[in-house]
Order: structure tokens, then C-alpha cells, then sequence
């Protein structure tokens, strides 16, 4: 049997946030069901008990009340938080428990089923002789006992659950057709039934009122739809609050620490990267909240330093990030360079920048061009700067940092060897030495 196409049928409706939601609505749901089921099943036996043929009748209600019943021990347990002790209420919650989440029908639904419809039939068939307006409650209460377990059944937490993908296209087919599904079995069994002509239309009505089972199924589709993008908004501006109010109480300390960090730099240029790279994060975050970016781990947020220090001057900056991954210290000398390369550029004058990143031939390769006007002859690189530290940081790296000018424009690059890749290079490397040494002495 097929299963791909009943996958991706459902596939739209599953997710870990609409089946939480269904699942903690279901205990609820379950409650109030078992109530519909309990006067359901009271109406019915007490017509059934003013009929003449009141044993066969009772007969046929029993199923139905022996289920109410464990299902009310079902629910004290669980409003309790205990579990039952006696057979079958153990055996039905043990089934329950294996089965819940997962598309199977537990042995207790299948019984309600089986019940509800003996209810139809009971008031179809068998109290023929009471009153054609008690007949109706009774097939009315019937009706509604089996219309909720059918709402049971196609609203279960189960149709969400991500985890029961790749189920069999019929499932999904008969969860499409369930209210004509559920009004065609009360129909075959209730309307070739003898009913008067003053109730016959009254019983048609009854009988097509589970078609709202589609509508409730529908309902809740479409409700849960809307309910990832919904959270992920509402968590875009919990996280944007919080970032502003982390912004506002922060950002002034660490602008004066970067302002005396900068007088000691040529002493301690390890203890004024930290300040500028801190103070740099600090309006990252508030950039990766105005452009969307969920995480500050994905190499594409690399692109909120450079617009936040492109606009802090009003130059126009193009971004071209093409890596899916980077690891955390390549990541981090990624924002070093580009917080270095790009401020020299806007310091420079630079009203338009172009920055690329991308891995090439196993480097990792940083461009800024930018139409800046040239670099005075002997300050780029020159002891005590920040690029003759940036460059000698890449030199350990298997990298560099050169520049190239042209008509109008330079651009400087910067390239490197990513780090894991580095080390595994390095010792590569004294391995060879070591083997090579002892291997030319003997």
C-alpha cells in the first residue's frame, strides 16, 4: 500500500506546536465528550425502559453504558493522577497509554463505536412502540453520542503528532470524507427504519447533522494552521523587547569600556579586541532583531555588523554571505575581519561597499571592495595597526590579507584556512616531520 502520498497529504498539518496543542486540549476534550456520551446514554435507556420490548432494548444499551462508565473511571484517575488497580479499567488504560499519539485505535474507542451505533439501532429499530417524539430524543441522544466519538477520532492529537509521517493514504482519505462517513453509517441504519411521516423528515435531519463532524475537522486545520506563524511572531517580539531593553542598559558602559581599552592598545591589543567585539555583538543583536535573524550562529548573521556600521554612516553596503556553516572560531575572526575591513572602509569615506564571503579551494575568503579614496602609502599594515595584527593572525592561520586598487575602487581580502582544518594541516604536517626525521637518519 502507498504511503508517500498520504505523507505529504498531511505533512502541512504536522508539527510539534499543533500537536502540544492538541494534546494538552485532549484530557478536556475527553471530559467533555464523556459528558455528552453520559446524558446520551441516560436519555436512551430511560426511553428504553418505557418500552414493551424494554429487555432486548436494554440489551443493546448496555455496551454503551459499560463504556461511559470505564470512561468516568478513566477521567477520576486522570483528574486524580492515579492509575486504576481493577480489570478492565487497568487493561483500557494500558492500551490507552501504548497507543496515544500514534494512529491506532484503541480497543475502548472501537467499543464506543460499536455502542453509539447500537443506540441508533435501539431507537430506530427496537422502540418502535413509544411515542414518535420520544423516539426522536432517543435517536437525537444516539446520534450525538456517536457524532462525538467520530470527533474524537478525527480531531485526535495524533493527526499532528510530526513523529507519524508516512502513514497509508486511506487514513488521510477517510479523515477528508469523516462527517458524510459518520451521517452514511447513522443514515443506512436509522432511516429505512418505520417512521412516521410527521417525524421521518425531523429523523433525515438528526441522522445528516453529523456532516459537521468535516466542519470541526476543517476548523481545527485551519486553527493550528495559523499557529507556528503566530508563536514565531510573537516570539520575534518578546526576543526584540528584550534585546532593546539589553541595548539600552548595556551599551553605554561597553562604549566607555572600548573608548579606555583603545588607550592601551598598543599594551594590551587582546584586551581592546574584546571590547570592540563585544561592543560590535551588542549592536548585532539589535540588527539581527530588525532583519529577523533567529540566531547569531548562522553564518547569514554576519550580515548585521556590517549594516550596522555601513548605517551608522549612511553608506549603501551589498552583503553576499554563500556558507552554510561555520564553525565558532572561524565564525568569530569572520566578524573580526569584517568589523576591521569594513570600518577601515567606512573611516575611509566609503559611500558604497560590497562585501562577499565564501569558501574557496578549502579557504574560507573575505572581500570588501569599496570605492573609499586610496590608502596613504605606508599606513595599511604598519606596526601597532590593527590590520598588521588582523594579518598576522591570518599568517597563523595558512592566510593573508592583501589589496588590491584599482580606477576608483580597492578591494582588500582576506583568506584563511578554517581553523579545524588548520589544526588537522598543522599536525598533518609534524607527523610528517616526525616520520621523515628518523626515517632519513636510519
Amino acid at each position: 500500500m502507498s504511503t508517500g502520498w498520504g505523507s505529504q497529504w498531511g505533512q502541512g498539518r504536522r508539527g510539534r506546536l499543533a500537536y502540544l496543542t492538541m494534546l494538552r486540549r485532549s484530557s478536556t476534550y475527553n471530559l467533555r465528550a464523556t459528558a455528552v456520551r453520559c446524558v446520551a446514554v441516560a436519555t436512551v435507556g430511560a426511553g428504553a425502559l418505557h418500552s414493551d420490548r424494554w429487555p432486548s432494548a436494554l440489551l443493546l444499551w448496555l455496551p454503551a453504558a459499560v463504556c461511559v462508565v470505564l470512561q468516568l473511571v478513566q477521567a477520576h484517575h486522570e483528574r486524580a493522577e492515579s492509575l486504576p488497580r481493577r480489570w478492565p479499567a487497568t487493561a483500557l488504560h494500558a492500551d490507552l497509554s501504548r497507543k496515544n499519539g500514534r494512529h491506532a485505535i484503541a480497543v475502548e474507542t472501537y467499543a464506543e463505536i460499536v455502542g453509539g451505533l447500537l443506540l441508533v439501532v435501539l431507537a430506530s429499530w427496537v422502540a418502535t412502540d413509544l411515542p414518535p417524539l420520544l423516539r426522536l430524543v432517543m435517536l437525537a441522544a444516539a446520534v450525538g453520542h456517536f457524532t462525538s466519538t467520530a470527533c474524537a477520532i478525527f480531531t485526535d492529537h495524533a493527526w499532528f503528532n510530526p513523529d507519524e509521517r508516512g502513514r497509508p493514504v486511506w487514513h488521510e482519505m477517510l479523515r477528508w470524507v469523516s462527517g458524510p462517513l459518520t451521517a452514511g453509517l447513522v443514515s443506512v441504519l436509522a432511516l429505512p427504519a418505520d417512521w412516521p411521516e410527521s417525524t421521518w423528515l425531523a429523523a433525515v435531519v438528526v441522522c445528516l447533522t453529523p456532516l459537521l463532524v468535516s466542519l470541526r475537522v476543517r476548523d481545527a486545520d485551519l486553527a493550528l494552521a495559523h499557529l507556528a506563524p503566530l508563536v514565531a511572531e510573537e516570539a520575534h517580539a518578546g526576543r526584540e523587547l528584550v534585546i532593546s531593553e539589553t541595548h539600552g542598559a548595556l551599551s553605554t558602559h561597553l562604549r566607555l569600556l572600548e573608548q579606555e581599552a583603545r588607550g592601551v592598545r598598543s599594551s594590551a591589543p587582546t584586551l581592546y579586541e574584546l571590547a570592540v567585539s563585544a561592543n560590535a555583538r551588542l549592536r548585532e543583536t539589535m540588527t539581527l532583531a530588525r532583519i529577523g535573524e533567529v540566531s547569531s550562529t548562522t553564518p547569514a548573521s554576519l550580515a548585521a555588523s556590517v549594516l550596522t556600521l555601513a548605517r551608522a554612516v549612511g553608506a549603501e553596503v551589498n552583503v553576499d554571505i554563500d556558507a552554510d556553516h561555520l564553525g565558532r572560531e572561524d565564525r568569530e575572526l569572520a566578524r573580526i575581519v569584517l568589523s576591521d575591513l569594513v570600518g577601515n572602509a567606512v573611516n575611509a569615506g566609503a559611500g558604497l561597499i560590497a562585501v562577499h564571503l565564501a569558501q574557496r579551494q578549502g579557504l574560507l575568503v573575505i572581500e570588501v571592495e569599496d570605492d573609499a579614496p586610496p590608502m596613504p602609502v605606508g599606513v595599511w599594515k604598519s606596526p601597532g595597526t590593527s590590520s598588521a595584527r588582523l594579518q598576522t593572525r591570518l599568517a597563523g592561520l595558512q592566510g593573508s590579507l592583501t589589496c588590491e586598487e584599482e580606477a576608483g575602487t580597492k578591494t582588500v581580502r582576506a583568506r584563511w584556512v578554517p581553523q579545524g582544518a588548520a589544526a588537522e594541516r598543522r599536525q598533518g604536517d609534524d607527523h610528517d616531520d616526525d616520520v621523515g626525521g628518523p626515517g632519513a637518519a636510519g
